[in-house]
């Protein structure tokens, strides 16, 4: 009996784990797609300081990401999206136009990883 307690006890903590980083996944990508929305808003606008500083932003927020995320299944996507945010903020500073394609990349790559962390029947079997 005391062994399927302790099953009992270590697949509830498991499943809290993993419902915590599934949430904590979604918050910070959905963080981060509105930062870059604030980036190209800001590029629009014409507002390079604020353009500059959302950019930073959005690199720290992906930094923290990555020093959260233990275990990442796909470090090339990683890589990728770690590219496109460098493109973001050298665009940013540069006042380069370009930004608005490393911006749609970028969303794009972010929904990917967002949904690649999704647990859904097919990926658990």
């Amino acid at each position: 009996m005391n062994r399927l307690g302790v099953s009992i006890g270590i697949l509830s903590v498991m499943a809290a784990g993993c419902t915590a980083s599934v949430l904590a996944t979604i918050h910070i990508t959905a963080r981060m797609s509105e930062q870059v929305d604030i980036v190209e808003q800001a590029f629009t606008a014409g507002e390079t300081e604020l353009c500059v500083t959302a950019a930073k932003e959005l690199s720290h927020i992906w930094d923290d990401m990555m020093h959260y995320s233990i275990l990442i299944n796909d470090l090339g996507h990683a890589v990728e999206i770690t590219s496109s945010i460098a493109e973001i903020q050298s665009f940013a500073e540069d006042n380069n136009e370009e930004i608005y394609a490393s911006c749609d990349r970028a969303q794009a790559q972010i929904e990917m990883f967002r949904d690649m962390h999704i647990p859904t029947f097919w990926k658990i079997i």
